[in-house]
């Protein structure tokens, strides 16, 4: 028998081999769409803000992006099963966290909406807590739910947290564009998640009586506003159905319509838009037809194939999940991200009315990118724990098998 230190273990290089093949991995692919995005979203605010606002907004966005992928990678090695756990609380502190605007020197007023905290010369806007908050409430109940989705009294169940939160955003906060898209979530994971077909026929009764209450608020509301020139709370409606009746609310509209068609198929460069000096505050909402200006047709159609195939790769997390709970998590930040990209690129291009929705990791806001960045952590973590996900190291099996059989014949 031969008693040599160096062929009783492996050595340092079979070792990290052996560590690597059993290492769970997570989609590096989802991690590369999102520093593209958030790179490329520093190039387009320093282009849209820096006439005015020099280098100081890039420099802000970028601490930001900088903190929130750090933030990313390490909520990427958090069990998503803990969210899960605290689901109730997190939407309890995010509904609690809504009062915040009311607060005398805490509330903040910006362009007459008081949506804003600020803390030690930080703004936060707790309206978007609302977004991860209700995917992870949503998966949870959705979960525990189960096999009784099939019963009324189950879906009533899941549906109340939701109009509580988006009751108290538009009453609390008159955040329209937020409740929106947490109504989205709710409604798309709901019918996702719902085993009987038999619920399309209640989507088409919901949809049809939703048209028919738009045309009763058309008539009895909007028209009459308009009529009487008071457009205090229908003006953004009335600025996208009358544009011209509404030249100062519909300018930022206009303007971006304007960026768009100058843009044409490649755009007249990087830096060498002018609409944006005519848009307020480009660097936000309206960032898209800065793109669309200066990067043209060509410039648009990349920035939408990285928020397709992104989402394309959420949904194939939430596809191979390891259970229900992260499969309805990976679909719910999926679908905030789709809901988002299309209301604002639909608000740019006049299809909708200007509700102040921000194009993800692209729009100027601290608040929203760093939610964003972490909601992308918990996705990472859902992949990390897909059954079989594992590092694919060649040569390794074979080494431990060579080794083994050295180590017989030595002993033999």
């Amino acid at each position: 028998m031969v008693n040599n230190k160096k062929d009783r273990h492996p050595g340092l290089k079979g070792t990290f081999l052996k560590y690597l093949s059993e290492l769970e991995v997570v989609d590096y692919r989802v991690i590369i769409s999102v520093v593209f995005l958030v790179m490329f979203g520093l190039i387009m605010i320093y282009s849209a803000s820096s006439a005015q606002y020099g280098i100081s907004m890039m420099k802000k966005q970028l601490i930001v992006g900088v903190g929130g992928i750090v933030a990313m990678l390490l909520i990427s090695y958090v069990d998503y099963h803990i969210y899960a756990r605290w689901a109730g609380a997190i939407y309890l502190f995010s509904v609690l966290s809504l009062f915040l605007v009311k607060v005398p020197g805490l509330g903040v007023t910006k362009n007459g909406a008081s949506r804003w905290i600020e803390i030690a010369g930080q703004s936060f806007q707790p309206s978007e807590l609302m977004k991860p908050a209700m995917v992870i409430l949503m998966a949870y109940l959705l979960t525990q739910v189960g096999r009784k989705l099939t019963y009324l009294k189950a879906d009533i169940y899941l549906f109340i947290p939701g109009i509580i939160a988006v009751g108290f955003i538009l009453v609390v906060t008159k955040n329209l564009s937020t409740a929106l898209i947490v109504l989205g979530i709710i409604a798309v994971m709901f019918f996702v998640a719902h085993p009987d077909k038999k619920i399309w026929r209640w989507v088409g009764i919901c949809l049809l009586a939703a048209i028919v209450l738009a045309l009763i608020y058309y008539n009895t509301v909007i028209l009459k506003q308009h009529a009487a020139g008071d457009s205090f709370r229908t003006n953004r409606i009335l600025a996208w159905l009358y544009p011209d009746e509404y030249s100062d609310v519909s300018m930022q509209s206009r303007y971006s319509l304007y960026a768009i068609g100058f843009g044409g198929l490649l755009g007249r460069g990087l830096g060498s838009g002018t609409m944006k000096y005519y848009i307020p505050e480009p660097m936000n909402d309206f960032i898209f037809a800065v793109i669309a200006e200066e990067l043209g047709l060509v410039g648009c159609a990349l920035v939408l194939f990285l928020f397709i195939y992104q989402i394309w790769r959420i949904l194939a997390v939430a596809r191979h999940a390891r259970d229900l709970a992260g499969s309805y998590m990976a679909l719910g930040i999926g679908i905030h991200v789709a809901l988002q990209v299309i209301l604002n690129i639909g608000v740019a291009t006049s299809l909708l009315p200007n509700t102040g929705i921000s194009l993800p990791y692209i729009s100027y806001g601290g608040t929203a990118l760093l939610l964003q960045l972490c909601e992308m952590g918990i996705v990472l973590n859902i992949s990390r724990q897909i059954p079989g996900r594992r590092i694919k190291v060649q040569g390794t099996e074979q080494q431990e098998r060579e080794h083994t059989a050295r180590q017989q014949s030595k002993i033999a």
